[in-house]
């Protein structure tokens, strides 16, 4: 049996700590339990959509043990309660010898909520132990959190010639039309970013492959695209992405943390939707153009011209152009048009990735 003291860390202050020994170290997120920046020695990540923790350190700052045994991790409060996980890459991982476990488990067993700042990308656990309000403990490590918090890409606004970037998008895939679609893609050199539903990817495995292997953007849209399913609770929402991402892995052997919810996220994807699903890791992506290619499906140069005046009013604006298509006929028949055009006015089109800052109706940038 292995066991892990954790008292060696409980109640230090661990930013402190950090910023005397490892001044370069740069994260992506931070965590927290009630007053304690838990980063060091190692920052929490995420792990197949799902955030992970260092257990130690996380642990100790929630008064609770951690014991290794027969394939098991067993976490003991101080009071006596006492929870027994299997280690089996679900709950917890191990990344270069150090165990990491779910953030969003290890706080529910224990009685923890969640909250998130999202200026600090900091999520943290409180109970009743918290004093300080997400206010104060932004302001008390604020400083460091700045010192140390890496740069993720993101949409750039154009800065000249060639660089301006352009982010299509198609939705509610794989359908019997993405081979054709994806062959236009191929043709004229271009990535795109494919949300798409886990029926529908359980339906077209062979498509859905293909999209990950030709190097475009993976992103979930749940699982039934029904309002009163999917919004039914924040639980069933987070529920309709993870059980999209397994679909995605089955087909394509990958995981995204990539999610756009059905309708857009506005009004329906509050802030308790949002807050489950930032928790294990997603980011939420909406648009800021509608091509309504759904609407014109009998007209498609409706479309084209759709697009068209919306790039063009982007670009005014200095705003990078994230178009919202659909995976059907009508938008596959009128995708060359638009690219030579969009190809024209000098953009390149890109993927959206894992690592970039979203962009939502919600200005949540998590």
């Amino acid at each position: 049996m292995l066991i892990f003291s954790c008292v060696l860390y409980a109640g230090k202050n661990n930013a402190t700590a950090e910023g005397s020994s490892a001044n370069s170290v740069k994260y992506s997120v931070f965590a927290a339990v009630n007053d304690t920046l838990v980063t060091y020695p190692m920052s929490p990540v995420i792990h197949k959509g799902t955030l992970y923790v260092p257990i130690v350190q996380t642990a100790a700052a929630m008064n609770v043990s951690v014991q290794y045994a027969k394939g098991n991790v067993t976490l003991t409060h101080s009071v006596g309660k006492s929870v027994t996980l299997p280690a089996d890459g679900k709950n917890t991982f191990v990344q270069n010898g150090r165990t990491f476990i779910s953030f969003r488990v290890i706080s529910e067993k224990f009685g923890f909520g969640l909250s998130y700042l999202p200026n600090q990308k900091v999520y943290r656990a409180l109970n009743s132990g918290a004093s300080l309000t997400d206010a104060q403990f932004a302001e008390k490590y604020g400083s460091y959190i700045k010192q140390h918090l890496a740069q993720t890409a993101v949409p750039s606004k154009p800065s000249g010639s060639g660089s301006k970037t352009i982010y299509i998008t198609f939705d509610d895939g794989p359908s019997p039309y993405t081979p054709q679609l994806l062959n236009v893609l191929d043709q004229y050199k271009v990535k795109a970013t494919f949300f798409m539903l886990g029926n529908q990817i359980a339906s077209h495995p062979a498509s859905t492959a293909r999209i990950a292997k030709d190097g475009h953007g993976l992103g979930l849209h749940g699982m039934t695209h029904q309002k009163n399913k999917f919004y039914a609770s924040p639980y069933s929402a987070l529920n309709e992405m993870n059980m999209d991402n397994k679909k995605l892995h089955d087909a394509a052997k990958v995981y995204t943390k990539l999610i756009r919810v059905p309708y857009g996220s506005k009004p329906y994807f509050t802030k308790a939707y949002r807050d489950q699903t930032a928790a294990s890791g997603y980011h939420l992506w909406d648009w800021n153009i509608d091509s309504n290619d759904w609407r014109y499906q009998s007209n498609p140069q409706i479309i084209y011209n759709n697009v068209m005046r919306d790039i063009k009013t982007m670009e005014k604006k200095g705003v990078t152009p994230i178009v919202l298509f659909h995976d059907q006929h009508a938008t596959v028949t009128i995708l060359p048009k638009l690219i030579k055009a969009i190809q024209a006015e000098g953009y390149t089109f890109k993927p959206i990735t894992n690592d970039m800052k979203p962009v939502n109706f919600w200005h949540d940038e998590r």
